[in-house]
């Protein structure tokens, strides 16, 4: 009976041991993965450094802080070569800099090793539509509301389903279909009725009604509005 606890409690060292050693969590494409410790600790180091940047009003300092996070997250797919989420942050980081070339290299190696990541696809469409300022060929706005849609659409999206409409939104605007910006921006009120920018929102919709119709309700009567 000794013997056989002795070897259970064993067991139980081993396998803390192997828990200690990796690290396990979400890559945002509905899969659960096992990552090398130290890779999800860079990608962890990056996104914080991140969160401080958004905390920061100093130009320099947020400068610096991007620069520190796109080595973490390099680091992090050194350790992990096909480590999705560290090329959607890397890609999220170059987009930050308006490296649109490079950010779109990393959010499309993301989507190859992860079809399903609403998120990588979302910031693709975000590079898309800002190569597609001034352009008259309308190929790259297209893309961007294709990569949008396809966020959209996926389940893993519904923590940000509401920028996705409000993206959408602004993509059918910047495309000249007014109809389908107004919708999105519908829908996003629908959603979320009570949220901090529904008057904005609100405005935006009657905004756009008038380009298209020449005439618009009062703002009390816009859809979404709550009671």
């Amino acid at each position: 009976m000794k013997h056989s606890r002795a070897i259970i409690a064993a067991v139980v060292i081993v396998l803390a041991g192997i828990a200690g050693f990796l690290a396990f969590f979400s890559v945002g494409s509905g899969e659960m993965v096992y990552v090398r410790d130290d890779a999800a600790l860079a990608r962890e180091r990056g996104e914080h450094l991140l969160s401080r940047r958004l905390h920061s009003t100093d130009r320099v300092k947020r400068a610096e802080l991007l620069s520190k996070a796109i080595e973490e997250f390099k680091r992090a797919i050194e350790l992990k070569p096909d480590f999705a989420v560290a090329y959607n942050m890397l890609g999220h980081c170059y987009l930050e800099r308006g490296q649109w070339e490079t950010a779109l290299k990393h959010l499309n190696k993301a989507i190859e090793l992860r079809p399903d990541y609403p998120a990588a696809t979302y910031n693709r469409g975000k590079v898309y539509q800002h190569l597609s300022v001034g352009k008259r060929d309308t190929q790259l706005i297209d893309k961007a509301i294709e990569d949008y849609r396809t966020a959209l659409a996926s389940e893993l999206a519904a923590n940000f389903s509401g920028d996705l409409h409000k993206s959408l939104a602004d993509a059918f605007h910047q495309k000249g279909e007014l109809d389908k910006a107004i919708a999105e921006l519908e829908a996003y009120l629908a959603q979320s009725p009570r949220a901090n920018d529904a008057m904005l929102i609100r405005r935006k919709i009657r905004g756009l009604t008038l380009m298209l119709k020449g005439s618009a309700p009062p703002l009390g009567a816009a859809k979404g509005k709550p009671r």
